[in-house]
C-alpha cells in the first residue's frame, strides 16, 4: 500500500514533466473544459482561468448527416457575455451518415451562424460518437469554405484507425479518450485500449489533443437536486455489488435520488469519475514522450457538491494544486475507563472509492480484549492481528486489533457513532485507516496513538 503523500501541486508537475521531454520542441499544453450543462458564474470562470484553464468548448448545435446532405440546427444559447475574454470552440454534435453529404459549401454557410453568434474568433469543434467513412474529409471541405482550421473528436480507437500519416488538411485531430466516455454517448473502451490507440496517433506524427470525460452515469439518472454516493452507501440502505463498470446498489428503504424518490428494492447503478481516477488518466496521457500533443479537454466541468464522482469544489481545488486524495483523520475520545467513541472525519473535498473492505479504521489495543461494539455509522467490523503490516483476521480473544469498515467515505464527510468497549482499562491504544481509491490504488495514514490521561 502506498503511503498518503501530503498537498502537493500534482497537476504542475504532470504538465513539467510532460513538457521537458523534448527540450529541442518545447510545448505550450492547453487545457479547456467543456461546458456541458451552461456557463457557470463569474466566480468559478475566474477561479478556473487562475488554475491555469485556457478555454471553453460551449455546445452550439448538431449536424444530422445523410445520403445526399448535411443539415445544421443552431442551439438555443445563453447569454455569452460571461465568455468575453476567455477562447471559446463551439461544440458541434455530428450524427447520422451515408454515402455521400452534400456540398461541403452547404454546411460551410449553415455554420456561419455559430461564429457571429460566440465571443471573439471562436473555433469549432465536430464531435461524432461513431466513425462515418469519408467524414474528415467533408470536414476538411468545409474547413476550406470556412476558411478555419476545424477540429474533429472521434474516440481514440476510431481515430487511431481512421487518421492518415500527418493527419488531415485543415482538420485537426481530437480523441475521446480515458474517464467515461460512455455518459456521452460514445462507445466504452478500456484503459488499454485508449492507451494503444495514442501510441498510434503518436508514430503518425499526428498532432492531436486528448479529451478526458467526467461526467458520471446513473441508471436512474437523478433528478435535478444535487446527490452524493453518501446517500445509498450506507449498509441499511442498500446493498452494494461491485460491477465491471460502476457500482450497483440495491435499496433496502426509499432513497431521495436528486429530488427523484426510488423505491425499495429497485437498484441504482452508477459510474463516476472521481479526482484520483482523474489524476491517474491526466498523468497517462501527460508522462510519455508525446512529441505533438497540443493539450487536454476535460469534458464536463463537475457539478458543486453534492455530486456524483468529482465535485466542482473537488476539480477547483486539484488544478489549484491539491492533493487528490482524501486526508481522513481519525478521532478516538475515551468514554469513561474502558469505552472509546470512534468517528472518522474527512475535511477535504476528495473521497474514496466504493468498497466492501478497502476502507477501514483500525484500533490496536493491547492488555485487555473488546467486549463490545457499538459500529454507529460504519458498516461492518473484523478483529485481527497486524503482522508486519499484514491484516490477519482472527477471533475476539485472539485479537490485538479491529477494524471497522465503511463503504464510502464522502466529501467533508464524518462517519461517527462508534462506541468500543474493552473488558478492562487497555495498557495502550492506537489508531490508523485504510482508504481505497478510485484509480484503484490502497492509501494508509499513520499509527497514532491514543493518549490515556484523557480517560
Amino acid at each position: 500500500m502506498a503511503r498518503m503523500p501530503g498537498r502537493w501541486p500534482v497537476l504542475a508537475s504532470l504538465v513539467l514533466v510532460a513538457a521537458s521531454v523534448n527540450a529541442e520542441t518545447p510545448l505550450s499544453l492547453t487545457h479547456r473544459v467543456w461546458l456541458l450543462g451552461g456557463i457557470p458564474d463569474q466566480g468559478t470562470l475566474a477561479v478556473l482561468r487562475a488554475a491555469g484553464v485556457d478555454g471553453v468548448v460551449l455546445p452550439v448545435g448538431s449536424i444530422e448527416l445523410g445520403d445526399g446532405g448535411a443539415h445544421f440546427s443552431l442551439a438555443p444559447l445563453p447569454d455569452l457575455k460571461p465568455l468575453a475574454g476567455w477562447s471559446v470552440t463551439g461544440l458541434v454534435w455530428v450524427s447520422g451518415g451515408g454515402r455521400a453529404f452534400g456540398d461541403p459549401a452547404t454546411l460551410a454557410a449553415q455554420l456561419v451562424p455559430v461564429q457571429r453568434s460566440l465571443p471573439g474568433s471562436p473555433g469549432l469543434l465536430l464531435a461524432a460518437r461513431e466513425p462515418t467513412p469519408g467524414l474528415a474529409a467533408f470536414a476538411s471541405g468545409v474547413a476550406e469554405h470556412l476558411r478555419q482550421r476545424l477540429e474533429l473528436a472521434l474516440p481514440a480507437p476510431a481515430l487511431a484507425e481512421a487518421a492518415a500519416q500527418g493527419g488531415w488538411e485543415n482538420v485537426h485531430a481530437v480523441a475521446i479518450a480515458f474517464g467515461n466516455p460512455p455518459a456521452l454517448g460514445f462507445p466504452p473502451s478500456t484503459l488499454q485500449d485508449d492507451l494503444s490507440a495514442l501510441e498510434r496517433l503518436d508514430a503518425r506524427a499526428l498532432a492531436y489533443r486528448v479529451v478526458l470525460v467526467v461526467v458520471p452515469l446513473a441508471e436512474p439518472p437523478p433528478g435535478p437536486g444535487g446527490v452524493s454516493l453518501a446517500v445509498v452507501a450506507g449498509a441499511e440502505t442498500a446493498a452494494y455489488r461491485p460491477g465491471a463498470r460502476g457500482d450497483t446498489f440495491v435499496l433496502r428503504k426509499p432513497v431521495d435520488w436528486g429530488g427523484l424518490t426510488v423505491a425499495p428494492d429497485h437498484s441504482i447503478t452508477v459510474e463516476t469519475v472521481d479526482t484520483a481516477r482523474y489524476n491517474r488518466d491526466l498523468g497517462l496521457l501527460l508522462r510519455p514522450a508525446r512529441p505533438l500533443l497540443e493539450g487536454w479537454d476535460t469534458a464536463g466541468l463537475p457539478a458543486p457538491a453534492p455530486a456524483l464522482g468529482m465535485s466542482r469544489e473537488a476539480f477547483l481545488d486539484y488544478l489549484a494544486g491539491g492533493s487528490p486524495n482524501p486526508r481522513p483523520e481519525v478521532e478516538a475520545e475515551w468514554v469513561g475507563e474502558a469505552a472509546l467513541r470512534v468517528a472518522l472525519v474527512n475535511p477535504t473535498d476528495q473521497a474514496s472509492a466504493v468498497a466492501t473492505t478497502g476502507n477501514w479504521v483500525e484500533l490496536r489495543f493491547t492488555g485487555t480484549e473488546v467486549r463490545d461494539v457499538q459500529p454507529g455509522d460504519f458498516s461492518g467490523m473484523e478483529y485481527g492481528r497486524p503482522e508486519r503490516g499484514v491484516w490477519r483476521g482472527t477471533v475476539a480473544r485472539d485479537a490485538s486489533a479491529l477494524r471497522l469498515y465503511l463503504t464510502f467515505l464522502a466529501p467533508q464527510a464524518r462517519i461517527a457513532g462508534c462506541v468500543v468497549r474493552f473488558l478492562s482499562s487497555p495498557r495502550s491504544v492506537s489508531t490508523g485507516w485504510g482508504l481505497r481509491l478510485g484509480d484503484g490504488r490502497e492509501i494508509v495514514g499513520p499509527v497514532e496513538r491514543v493518549p490515556l490521561t484523557s480517560r
